[in-house]
């Protein structure tokens, strides 16, 4: 309970002017009294000068170290709201009467940050199987090498361009002799050809056509079963004539490749590029 001073001095009469004290008293109720209040007022503008000593340390080391970051590392200098609200973060609460000034509460750090990690792409499920990039070409046959060679000057010792009596010399008269037009067909075989073979020629060209009537293939693989790809693949010049590939193996002779309807060779024949003779 609080008492007033005119309390407190009516209760120090009474001890001192107590009979028991068996002494007079020198001291004056209203001496002790005024001490004491000078005493307490002066303790309560010390701790006032405190506190706002304090707050104003405070506030300038906060100015000090703000300056020094702005001159070492070229920050730039805050707005107004920035240093308002630095100086509302600084606690500057005035202490009360017999209370010590706050400590000064270290700078909280950041907190730590979790990494999250990337989400996976991935998909759930089996993986499918890369689609497949080879072109649907038909197999090749490969290199055909049954029967007799049909090359691009002749077949064994008959040559294209031989005149009839150059090639009766060579394989013998001439079998079946038949003259249509300009052109004179025949058979020829023994020795002198791998084969049978039928021939047709001009009196002023010579042998225009060699047919063997066996199967035969050509120096570069190509002889009956051998595809279309195979035929192109090693005659890049062909051209296909009706039922036919023309595919051309010198400036003056070019090789007559028939081929089925599934695309595969059935009879090859050696032919002079230009000549108007039937194929015997």
């Amino acid at each position: 309970m609080n008492m007033s001073d005119q309390d407190v001095q009516r209760k120090l009469r009474d001890l001192f002017s107590d009979e028991r004290l068996g002494v007079g008293s020198v001291l004056n109720p209203e001496t002790i009294v005024a001490g004491a209040r000078r005493r307490r007022r002066r303790r309560q503008l010390m701790q006032t000068t405190s506190g706002m000593a304090a707050a104003v340390v405070l506030l300038g080391g906060g100015l000090t170290v703000f300056t020094i970051h702005d001159k070492d590392n070229g920050a730039a200098f805050p707005g107004g709201d920035q240093l308002t609200m630095g100086a509302a973060s600084s606690s500057l609460v005035q202490p009360g009467p017999g209370s010590s000034a706050p400590p000064v509460s270290s700078a909280v750090g950041p907190p730590n940050q979790t990494t999250v990690p990337p989400q996976s792409t991935v998909s759930d499920g089996p993986a499918k199987p890369p689609k497949s990039t080879a072109a649907t070409k038909p197999p090749t046959q490969g290199e055909v090498t049954s029967g007799a060679l049909l090359t691009s000057a002749g077949f064994g010792k008959l040559r294209l361009g031989m005149s009839e009596s150059e090639a009766e010399a060579t394989a013998g008269p001439l079998r079946a002799k038949e003259v249509r037009g300009t052109c004179t067909y025949g058979y020829a075989e023994g020795a002198a050809v791998p084969g049978p073979t039928s021939v047709s020629l001009t009196e002023s060209d010579g042998i225009t056509v060699i047919n063997p009537a066996g199967t035969v293939h050509t120096p570069e693989g190509i002889g009956v079963g051998s595809t279309e790809a195979d035929i192109l693949a090693a005659y890049p010049g062909s051209t296909k004539d009706g039922s036919a590939y023309v595919a051309p193996v010198s400036a003056a002779s070019a090789y007559r490749i028939f081929v089925a309807d599934d695309g595969s060779a059935v009879g090859i024949l050696l032919t002079s590029i230009n000549q108007d003779c039937q194929f015997s």
